[in-house]
C-alpha cells in the first residue's frame, strides 16, 4: 500500500470516527435537554449503585421506608438480575422504561449480614433541583460546551498528525468526555441501541489509550523498552473483557430471554474484573508519567511530561475524587458546586495532552500560568471591568432619568457617556498594554527584565560601528538575561563563516560553516530563527551532512539566528538551551529576531566603514603614486623645446587620468637636425605611461647619433618595444627628422594619425610608413620625405584631440581641428595650438574627457615674417 493510499485510508477512517462521535454528542445533548424539560413527570431513583461493588451509595427517602440501607447488594432490579448502570439509567427521568411517580419498583438485595431482602419502593416525583440562572449555565457549559470543544481539538490534533499513532490515541481520549458526562437517555429502539454500542466502545477504548499514550508519548517509557511484552499483560485481559461486553450487549438487545439471563449472570463477572482493570490502567499511566518525567533525555521532553504530569495530576484526579465522594457519604449531585469544579478541573487533562502535541518546543507549566494570567487579568478583567462599570451606570443612572422623563438632562448625559466609551474602547489596547506591563513589573521580574533588556539591546546594537565589542555586547546580554549556556556567533569571511566569539563552548578544533551548509542556506532563504526540534526536525536540518549536524550537536544549538545585511547573511547566532531547560518562547523570539536584525545592520555598517576607510586609505595611496608618477612623466616630456631662428616649436599633452600614454618629444640630434616624435600608447593611466615611458627610452637611446635610415631604427624599437610589453599592448608612432638648412622632413609614420602640413590653401598628409609598433615581433617600415616651405605649419596630434566628444557623443573631428588651426596660422606655434586646445574644449563643454589630449606643432616663418 502506497503512503497516499494509507493517508486517504486514515482520513476516511477519520471522517467515519468525526461522524459516530458527533452524532452521540448531538443526539445526547437533545436526549438530556429533553430530560430535564420532562423531569418533574417522572419519579427520582431512590438509590444510587457502587460501580465496583454494585452496592447502594445513596438511599433516598422512600428506599429507606421500604427497608433499604446503604450498604446493600442489589441482586435484582424489576425482576431481572442486576449486572450494568444502564438498568437503573433505564428507569432514570427520560430512560426506556422511566419510572412514573405512581409506579413500584421491585428490587431484591442482600444486606451485609447475607439476609436476602426483597421489597417494592414506592415512587417519589423527581423535583427539578433549584438552580441559579449562573449555575444552570455553568452545567450546560460543563455538560455540552466542554465535550464539544474537545471532541474539536481531537479531530484537529488527528488531521493535523494523521500518521502520527498518538494522535489517534489523544482523539480517543478527547472524545472520552463526551461518553463521561453523556450517558445514553430517552431514546429507544435502534437509536438507543447504536447510542449505547458507542458508549460501551468508548468506555472500552479510553483506559487502554491511556495507557499507551502514557508508554509512547513523547518518548517512550523505558520499561516498556526492556520489557515490551508486559503491557498485553494489561491490555490482553481488557481487550478481551471487552469483546465480552460487546457480546452480552448483543445478547441483551436482540437474544431471546433465556440467552438473556444466562448473558446477565456472565456480565455481572467481567464487569468484577473491569474495575480492577480500569485502576490499574490508571495507576500504570501514572508511574509511566512519574519515571518519564525523571528520566526525559531532552530538554523539550522534560517540558512535555511537565505539562503532560500537571494536567494529568489536577484532570484524572479530579475525576477520582468525584468518584470517591460517596464513599466517605458526599454525594456530588447533591452539590452542585463541588460536581461544577471537579468537571471543569477534569478538562485540564485534555487540553494539556492537546498543547503538548501539537507545539513543537512545549512551554514549561510556570509560562504557561504566566501566559494565562496576563491574559486573563490583562484583557479579560479589563474588559470585564469595563463592562461592570457601563452596566452600573446604564442602570443606576441614565435609565431612572429617562423613566422620570427628564429629558434635558438624560439626553446629554448619555451623549457624554457614548463618547467617554468610544474614547476608553478606542485606547483599550494601549491601557491593556500597561496593565500587562505592570503585571510583570509585580508578579514575573524576571520575564519583564529579560523583555526590557533585550529590548534596549536591539536598540543599541545598531549603534556599534566596530564588530568585536557588538558581537561582545550581544553575547554577553543575551547569556545573563536570558540564562543561556552555549552561544556561538560565526561571521561571514570570504565564502565560509568562522566562529567569531562564543560563550560556554569546549573549542578543540576549527569551527566554521561553508556557504553552501543548510543551515546557512535555509538562515539566508527565510531570514527568520531557525529552531532545531531534534525530536521532529525541519527539512533543513534532514538535508544537512552529517559534518554539519556534528558541529551543530557540539554547539548545543537549539536556535539559530540570522545576522542578515541588506543583500547578504553576514553571519548567523547560534543559541544553546538554557540553563532553567524552558523553551524559547514566542515573546523570545520576537525580541531575539529585532536584535539580530538591528545586529546585522550594526555589522554591515562596520562593514561598510571599513571599507570606505580602506578605500579612502587606498585611494589617497593610489592618488599620491599617481601623483608621483604625473610627476615623473611631465619629467619624460621635453622641459625645453630648442630654438630654431625663423621657426617657433610648441608642443602639449593633457591627460585623462593623472597619467597617460601620449608622448610627443623634440631632440635636438648630434648632426644638427631636429628629431620631432608624437605616439599614442593603447590604453590609459599607469599601464599606458609605463609603456610610453619604455618608447621614450628607446627611441632616445637609438637617436643620438642622429640615425641614417629611420627605417631601421624604427623596426628596432618596434622590436623592443615588442619584448618588454604584454601582447594586448602598442603603440601608434611618428617619427621624423628634420633638416633646417635644407627644410626637408625625413619621416616613417607606424600606424599614427597622420600629421598634416597646412601651407597656404594646401593640405599635405603625412602617411605612409608601416604597422603600430609593438604589436607583432617582425614588421617592415618605409622612410618617407617632405619638404617644408616658409610659412608651412607641422601639426601632429593624437585622436584624443579629434575625437573629443560633447554630451551628445558627437565628435569634434579634424575637420573643426584643422579649421581652428586655419583660424591662427599667421600667428606662431603656441598661440595655434592653445587656440586649438580651446577650441576643443568649448565644443566638449561639460562632457569629461576620456582620452589623453596631445598636440606637437612646427610653424615655420613666412618671408613677410622674417623681412
Amino acid at each position: 500500500m502506497t503512503s497516499k493510499t494509507a493517508t486517504r485510508l486514515l482520513y476516511f477512517a477519520l471522517a467515519l470516527f468525526i461522524a459516530a462521535s458527533m452524532t452521540y454528542c448531538v443526539m445526547e445533548s437533545i436526549g438530556t435537554g429533553r430530560t430535564v424539560a420532562h423531569r418533574g413527570e417522572y419519579a427520582r431513583a431512590p438509590f444510587q449503585v457502587n460501580d465496583d461493588l454494585l452496592t447502594l451509595t445513596t438511599v433516598e427517602g422512600e428506599g429507606i421506608t421500604a427497608g433499604l440501607h446503604h450498604g446493600d447488594r442489589l441482586l435484582e432490579l424489576q425482576g431481572e438480575p442486576f449486572r450494568s448502570q444502564q438498568q437503573l439509567a433505564n428507569l432514570s427521568p427520560g430512560g426506556s422504561r422511566a419510572l412514573r411517580p405512581v409506579d413500584r419498583l421491585d428490587v431484591v438485595v442482600r444486606h451485609p449480614n447475607g439476609a436476602t431482602y426483597r421489597t417494592n419502593i414506592h415512587a417519589v416525583r423527581n423535583q427539578p433541583a433549584a438552580m441559579s440562572q449562573s449555575a444552570r449555565w455553568a452545567a450546560i457549559l460543563a455538560s455540552n460546551v466542554l465535550p464539544l470543544l474537545c471532541l474539536l481539538i481531537g479531530y484537529w490534533v488527528a488531521a493535523a498528525r494523521i500518521r502520527d499513532p498518538n494522535a489517534w490515541l489523544l482523539l480517543v481520549l478527547f472524545t472520552a468526555p463526551s461518553v463521561i458526562l453523556l450517558t445514553p437517555v430517552w431514546w429507544s429502539g435502534p437509536p438507543a441501541v447504536g447510542l449505547e454500542l458507542w458508549y460501551d466502545l468508548l468506555q472500552l477504548l479510553t483506559l487502554p489509550a491511556l495507557v499507551l499514550f502514557g508508554i509512547y508519548f513523547p518518548e517512550r517509557w523505558r520499561a516498556d523498552q526492556h520489557v515490551p511484552w508486559a503491557k498485553w499483560l494489561l491490555l490482553a485481559p481488557i481487550a478481551i473483557c471487552s469483546v465480552l461486553v460487546t457480546v452480552d450487549v448483543g445478547v441483551q438487545t436482540f437474544a431471546a430471554p433465556e440467552l438473556g439471563q444466562w448473558s446477565a449472570r456472565f456480565g455481572y463477572w467481567t464487569d468484577r474484573f473491569f474495575g480492577p482493570l480500569n485502576l490499574a490502567c490508571v495507576l500504570v499511566y501514572g508511574v509511566a508519567m512519574f519515571d518519564k518525567l525523571r528520566s526525559a533525555t531532552t530538554a523539550d521532553a522534560r517540558r512535555r511530561m511537565r505539562v503532560l504530569a500537571a494536567g494529568s495530576w489536577v484532570g484524572l484526579g479530579s475525576l477520582i475524587v468525584l468518584v470517591t465522594l460517596p464513599r466517605f457519604g458526599i454525594q456530588p449531585n447533591k452539590h452542585l458546586g463541588i460536581t461544577l469544579a471537579g468537571v471543569a478541573l477534569f478538562f485540564a487533562a485534555p487540553f494539556s495532552f492537546a498543547y503538548v502535541v501539537l507545539v513543537q518546543r512545549a512551554l514549561d507549566v510556570r509560562i504557561l500560568i504566566r501566559m494565562g494570567t496576563r491574559y486573563a487579568l490583562a484583557r479579560a478583567t479589563l474588559v470585564g471591568l469595563q463592562i461592570a462599570v457601563v452596566t452600573f451606570i446604564v442602570f443606576r443612572f441614565l435609565l431612572p432619568l429617562f423613566k422620570h422623563d427628564n429629558l434635558a438632562v438624560a439626553v446629554p448625559l448619555t451623549g457624554v457617556f457614548i463618547a467617554v466609551m468610544v474614547k476608553t474602547f478606542a485606547t483599550h489596547d494601549s491601557n491593556s498594554s500597561r496593565l500587562q506591563r505592570w503585571l510583570d513589573r509585580k508578579f514575573f521580574r524576571e520575564a519583564y527584565d529579560a523583555e526590557l533588556v533585550l529590548s534596549e539591546l536591539s536598540d543599541q546594537a545598531r549603534r556599534f560601528t566596530e564588530a568585536a565589542p557588538l558581537v561582545d555586547t550581544v553575547v554577553r546580554r543575551i547569556a545573563e538575561v536570558l540564562h543561556v549556556s552555549c552561544i556561538a556567533v560565526f561571521l561571514r569571511r570570504d565564502r565560509n563563516f568562522h566562529l567569531q566569539q562564543s560563550i560556554g563552548i569546549a573549542i578543540d578544533r576549527e569551527m566554521h560553516f561553508e556557504e553552501s551548509s543548510s543551515a546557512v542556506r535555509n538562515l539566508a532563504r527565510s531570514n527568520q530563527p531557525a529552531t532545531l526540534y531534534r525530536e521532529n526536525p525541519d527539512g533543513w536540518f534532514l538535508l544537512a551532512e552529517d559534518g554539519e549536524r556534528t558541529l551543530l550537536d557540539s554547539l548545543g544549538s537549539e536556535l539559530l539566528l540570522p545576522l542578515a545585511g541588506r543583500d547578504r547573511l553576514l553571519g548567523f547566532i547560534s543559541l544553546g538551551s538554557k540553563r532553567s531547560e524552558e523553551p524559547y518562547t514566542p515573546s523570545d523570539l520576537r525580541l531575539l529576531q529585532s536584535v539580530s536584525t538591528q545586529a546585522g545592520l550594526a555589522l554591515e555598517i562596520s562593514a561598510l566603514v571599513h571599507s570606505l576607510a580602506s578605500e579612502a586609505a587606498q585611494r589617497e595611496r593610489i592618488d599620491r603614486e599617481i601623483e608621483i608618477a604625473r610627476e615623473v612623466q611631465e619629467r619624460l616630456f621635453p622641459q625645453s623645446i630648442p630654438k630654431l631662428p625663423g621657426h617657433s616649436i610648441h608642443g602639449a599633452c593633457r591627460p585623462a587620468q593623472g597619467v597617460g600614454g601620449d608622448y610627443y618629444d623634440v631632440l635636438p640630434l648630434d648632426d644638427g637636425t631636429l628629431g620631432l616624435a608624437i605616439g599614442d600608447v593603447s590604453g590609459k593611466g599607469i599601464s599606458a605611461a609605463l609603456l610610453m615611458a619604455s618608447l621614450r627610452a628607446s627611441l632616445r637611446g637609438m637617436t643620438m647619433d642622429g640615425p641614417a635610415d629611420l627605417a631601421r631604427m624604427m623596426t628596432r624599437v618596434n622590436r623592443l618595444v615588442y619584448e618588454s610589453s604584454a601582447t594586448n599592448r602598442y603603440a601608434t608612432f611618428f617619427f621624423g627628422v628634420y633638416h633646417p638648412g635644407t627644410g626637408l622632413l625625413r619621416y616613417v609614420n607606424a600606424g599614427h594619425n597622420p600629421p598634416y602640413v597646412l601651407r597656404g590653401d594646401e593640405l599635405h598628409t603625412l602617411e605612409g610608413g608601416g604597422p603600430v609598433i609593438g604589436l607583432l615581433p617582425d614588421a617592415s617600415y618605409e622612410e618617407c620625405h617632405l619638404t617644408l616651405e616658409a610659412g608651412d605649419l607641422l601639426l601632429a596630434y593624437t585622436d584624443g584631440i579629434s575625437e573629443a566628444l560633447n554630451l551628445s557623443e558627437q565628435e569634434w573631428g579634424e575637420e573643426r581641428m584643422l579649421a581652428a588651426a586655419r583660424d591662427r596660422l599667421p600667428q606662431d606655434a603656441s598661440t595655434i595650438l592653445r587656440h586649438i586646445v580651446q577650441e576643443a574644449d568649448r565644443f566638449a563643454a561639460a562632457a569629461p574627457q576620456h582620452d589623453d589630449m596631445t598636440l606637437l606643432l612646427m610653424k615655420l616663418e613666412s618671408a613677410s615674417q622674417i623681412a
